[in-house]
Formats: structure tokens, C-alpha cells, sequence
């Protein structure tokens, strides 16, 4: 229903969809008005879920609050779902493999390593191929071998909890979706973020969501990107470092 209401809004204008608030609980302090949508329970306080949200440093960004195999799935579906809308066919099968990775992990699926070896014993599968056959039929439910129907069926299940709701601000009546937690929260407002041509990102240095600002952007600011880099650099000098004084280690053995 949620999605139906998105695509639906989409005809007309995207700045309709992305003017949709979505609300979720918060303390008295942050309240931008009272759930007035549920009955007896409407004095709670709500907020409008907002761009600040994805950038906080604290534990408010909902990205933090995850468990790290669910934030492994979020960063996933965003992938799946820029890469389907670029039409990169390459791109759209790293993301497909991917996901269906996070899912395996979600889930706790541990494969049968005699099941993965019987896979690859076929002629023109490799290893990695065959642990990814054996994650698809560990994960995949019917229709999702598809990757369009497994981003819209994994997304829509993970909407279940929001509710379109007739919100009264305090000035005036509107339609908001409400989200009981800001992980339902998260989900629904980068949905309405891509619908309205947005393009998100997830920077690799500090895993925090960012809107792009070019279509090859990969990190949230310049300083990341260069900290990242930096980062990458130091490992990579402790590594070949290790493999030096193995090597030393060895000849002297000897």
C-alpha cells in the first residue's frame, strides 16, 4: 500500500513525494506535534524524519543503532537500488550478489560445505560461484532469482510497520507516513529520497548515508575520501611489512 502511494504521488511532481513527512516517536524536547493518528495514544510526541538525521555523529543515526549485519543489508539495498537505476547490468549483478550475501548473514544461514562442493564439482563452476548458487537456494524466496522482484519484496517487508496516517500538525491536517522506529524510518525516507531522483551513497570511511552531489561521488566529503585513502595506504604498507619479515623469517630458518 505504502509503495502504491509513492508511485501513485510520483505522477505529478517529486517534490510531492519527498514533501510527505515521515514521522517518527520522540522525546518531548524534539516534538514537532502529537501523534494525533492514534486515538488514546495521541499525545505522544513525533518528528518529522529529516536529512539531519543520516549525518549525525551520535547515536541518534539510526545507521549506528543497527546491528552491523542489518546495516550490511541497508547498504545493500541501496546499492541494488542505484544500480538498477543506472541500467549498468555489471553493476546490478555485483549488487544482486551482494544483497543476497547481507541476507545470508541476516539470517545466520550457515551453509553444507559437502552441498558447496557437490555445486562446484559442475563443470564451469568455480568455488565462489558455487557458494553464491548454494546462498540462493539458502535465501532466495520463489520470484527472487529476479533482481527487481527481490529489491521490491525485501524493501516492502521491511515497510510492513509504517502507516499512511491523516496527521494534524498543529495548523493544519496532513498526510504523513508514521514509522513506529527510526529503522522503519530510515528505510521508508531513502525509498521516498530515490523515487524523487535522489541519488545516496554510503561513505566507505564512516558508513554514514550521504546524498550525491555527482553521479561518482563515493564518499560523504572530501576529508573522508582522503582519510580513507590514507587508511588503505597504512594497511597496506603493515601487510607487505608481514610479508617481508615472514620472507626473512624463512630465509634465516633456513
Amino acid at each position: 500500500m505504502l509503495v502504491l502511494t509513492l508511485l501513485f504521488m510520483q505522477r505529478d511532481a517529486y517534490k510531492t513525494v519527498t514533501d510527505l513527512p515521515v514521522l517518527v516517536p520522540c522525546s518531548a524536547r524534539e516534538q514537532e506535534g502529537r501523534a494525533t493518528f492514534l486515538g488514546q495514544d495521541g499525545l505522544h510526541p513525533v518528528r518529522a524524519f529529516a536529512d539531519s538525521d543520516l549525518t549525525r555523529k551520535s547515536k541518534g543515526n539510526p545507521l549506528r543503532t543497527m546491528l552491523e549485519s542489518e546495516q550490511g543489508f541497508f547498504t545493500a539495498i541501496v546499492a541494488l537500488q542505484r544500480a538498477l537505476g543506472t541500467k549498468d547490468r555489471l553493476a546490478a549483478a555485483r549488487a544482486r550478489e551482494g544483497l543476497i550475501k547481507a541476507i545470508a548473514r541476516k539470517e545466520q544461514v550457515v551453509l553444507d560445505p559437502d552441498h558447496v562442493s557437490q555445486l562446484a564439482s559442475s563443470p564451469g563452476v568455480n568455488p565462489q560461484r558455487a557458494e553464491l548458487m548454494a546462498l540462493e537456494l539458502y535465501t532466495l524466496r520463489p520470484g527472487e532469482a529476479d533482481e527487481k522482484i527481490l529489491l521490491s519484496a525485501r524493501v516492502s517487508e521491511a515497510l510492513g510497520s509504517v502507516r499512511l496516517v491523516l496527521w494534524w500538525s498543529g495548523t493544519k491536517f496532513r498526510p504523513a507516513l508514521y514509522c513506529p522506529d527510526l529503522k522503519s524510518a530510515l528505510y521508508t525516507f531513502v525509498l521516498m529520497k530515490t523515487v524523487a531522483g535522489q541519488s545516496w551513497g554510503v561513505c566507505p570511511f564512516c558508513g554514514l548515508l550521504f546524498v550525491k552531489s555527482r553521479r561518482n561521488q563515493d564518499y560523504c566529503s572530501i576529508a573522508h575520501r582522503e582519510a580513507h585513502r590514507v587508511a588503505r595506504w597504512r594497511a597496506a604498507k603493515v601487510s607487505n611489512s608481514k610479508e617481508r619479515g615472514g620472507k626473512n623469517v624463512t630465509h634465516k630458518a633456513r
